[in-house]
């Protein structure tokens, strides 16, 4: 989801720049109360620009943090959002938790293919799924490409702009094997058409699959 990343670090810098000027903020309030603090005792007059400014400096960047955040909210819900991590989907396989994986996938696949939770179950039972260590866990969701890859893109082919994912977890046995899971995770058109389209474990004997392929990239 390539959208969901460039939120996260628009959020990342957004709340960085609010945080660095809250600070500036404080510093500014501070040395305004202590300046006129003590002209106040030699009876003098000072102005307390710094003060206003500094309010300003601590109120104006976080309002726009929250309208920022709202505004995402709102889009994520325009677009029926489904942000699911690699954590969640590596945890559902490595479990061979059924009922997960099939909650997962899109109503608009599991009424298309007459998927049931006992087609996932089969599924599970035909592939070679032996690394579900911890360990195994955290290679499938760290940042190295040797152990997982997880790649967005966006989708036209209905008419329409649906954001996608394709994830891999490689070596999820010693003899190589591979699980791949594509999904849609946003779609205007309703929620129906969100979740997982297909899942596939590969190795030198060939593909198992389950599902149906997702929108092609465009």
């Amino acid at each position: 989801m390539f959208v969901v990343l460039l939120n996260a670090v628009l959020s990342i810098i957004v709340i960085t720049i609010a945080a660095i000027l809250t600070l500036i903020a404080i510093v500014l309030i501070i040395v305004s109360l202590v300046r006129s603090s003590v002209a106040k005792k030699n009876n003098k007059k000072t102005a307390k620009v710094g003060l206003w400014v500094g309010i300003a400096m601590l109120i104006i960047p976080w309002i726009i943090v929250a309208v920022f955040f709202v505004a995402s909210k709102v889009s994520d819900a325009k677009n029926n959002r489904w942000l699911p991590g690699k954590e969640v989907l590596a945890a559902a396989v490595a479990d061979r938790d059924a009922e997960e994986l099939h909650d997962m996938f899109a109503d608009y696949v599991v009424d298309e293919e007459n998927l049931s939770v006992e087609d996932v179950e089969e599924f599970f039972q035909s592939i070679d799924m032996g690394n579900v260590s911890s360990g195994d866990i955290e290679r499938y969701t760290d940042v190295s490409p040797d152990d997982n890859h997880y790649r967005n893109y966006t989708s036209h082919d209905n008419g329409r702009s649906q954001t996608c994912f394709q994830y891999n977890m490689y070596n999820v046995n010693d003899n190589g094997g591979r699980i791949y899971i594509a999904a849609v995770d946003g779609d205007p058109e309703g929620e129906e058409y969100v979740g997982i389209y297909y899942v596939s474990y590969t190795d030198d004997d060939g593909t198992i699959s389950i599902g149906i392929q997702p929108p092609s990239e465009h």
